[in-house]
């Protein structure tokens, strides 16, 4: 990152890459975006080719006509990328059963009582909506990866009975708290563990036997020690799911080498060490599903980080897949969310969303988009490693 950011300083008129590195496309379709006077590219050539064919095409990229971000070239051939929309036939737009019941899909996947779906991600917002998809849809046990550590016994009564966080801010301030970042610290912690064990309350009420453990996926003994004891407690481990992700957007030029690598580490370390330790697995998970962003295929001004991080988790889905037999490994590429309704933006702030609406650009309902992702798993191709879904187009 720091090469590219002192090159792009310097405002250059082309800025090529010759390869295929996980993350690179991302990485540029961004960068294309924040400099639109600069030719942004990411060149990759057929494996076998000369390094003679390779120079020859990237001084014809200097006077290519279009501004392609990615192209893809083999001897005589030179293509770009775009996305084309494709339906998933009848079941797949309406499903098989009651609207919204989801009973078909799981059973299409093999999913039901017995059953062993982890998530990763925490346990709240988007995550948390999908694991209450899948236990409507089959009551399948449950286990939940998240970084929020649960407190031990009764919330205090002290903090009980507030709700809001001006509430909740009044008693801290009441029971001895002076300092207003540890205010808003506790606040957002609280606030956090509250989303939890709501979100354990309703998955057992919607019939699954559910268990949340504090893990972080950086963590590589942590998640290896935990997923072992999971797939040793009830001899299967059927599917997983990993949303972990920060952001930290910023533009290129006023972005940190440490901020960078920590949104990058994130996302594609925690992907890559949770994918690593199911494949360990004697008997490992039918699909593993990896919650990527839109911004990996368009690229997004102040987002190179986490464009970047959710193209390379294609590459890590891809090899997944490929290193077993009857898996399916899937990067879903998410457009913007609406909010929950529990006190959660889905992947957008607040201005985000007034941005969005500005443009015209609908926000995925998170009924739908849940549900939606079932059905993807169900009656979507099992050759298809990556998709997008978004509620409107671009």
């Amino acid at each position: 990152f720091s090469s590219y950011q002192q090159v792009l300083a310097d405002n250059p008129r082309w800025v090529l890459a010759a390869g295929a590195s996980a993350g690179l496309r991302g990485f540029f379709r961004s960068v294309a975006r924040e400099y639109p006077d600069t030719v942004a590219r990411v060149v990759e050539h057929t494996p076998g080719t000369t390094a003679e064919d390779i120079a020859a095409d990237l001084v014809a990229e200097l006077t290519a006509p279009d501004r392609e971000p990615v192209v893809l070239r083999a001897p005589g051939t030179r293509r770009g990328l775009r996305m084309t929309e494709e339906g998933l036939g009848l079941l797949g737009s309406t499903g098989a059963g009651p609207a919204g019941d989801g009973a078909a899909e799981a059973a299409a996947l093999g999913l039901d009582s017995d059953s062993v779906v982890l998530l990763v991600g925490g346990a709240r917002g988007i995550t948390a909506r999908f694991a209450a998809t899948l236990a409507g849809a089959s009551r399948c046990r449950i286990e939940l990866f998240g970084r929020t550590p649960l407190a031990e016994g009764a919330e205090d009564p002290a903090l009980a009975a507030a709700n809001t966080a001006g509430e909740l801010r009044t008693a801290l301030i009441a029971g001895g708290l002076r300092v207003p970042a540890e205010i808003e610290r506790a606040i957002g912690r609280i606030q956090a563990e509250r989303e939890v064990r709501g979100t354990l309350s309703k998955l057992t009420g919607l019939g699954s036997q559910v268990r949340y453990r504090a893990v972080d996926a950086l963590d590589s003994e942590a998640v290896r020690g935990a997923i072992k004891e999971i797939h040793a407690e009830y001899g299967r481990l059927d599917g997983v799911v990993y949303a972990a992700g920060v952001i930290e957007d910023k533009l290129i030029a006023e972005k940190t080498p440490e901020s960078y690598d920590r949104v990058f580490r994130t996302k594609v370390d925690g992907a890559r060490e949770l994918l690593e330790a199911i494949g360990e697995l004697a008997d490992g998970p039918r699909f593993a599903v990896l919650f990527g962003s839109i911004a990996a295929t368009l690229g997004n001004r102040g987002q190179s980080d986490y464009a970047a991080a959710n193209d390379a988790l294609e590459t890590l889905g891809t090899d997944w897949a490929a290193d077993g037999e009857g898996r399916r490994g899937l990067t879903v590429h998410w457009g913007p969310w609406a909010p929950t309704g529990e006190g959660n933006h889905g992947m957008v702030t607040p201005e985000l969303m007034r941005h969005y609406a500005s443009r015209g650009i609908q926000l995925i309902d998170p009924d739908e988009g849940t549900m939606s992702l079932l059905r993807e798993l169900a009656w979507g191709p099992e050759g298809d490693t990556a998709v997008v879904y978004t509620a409107s187009g671009w």
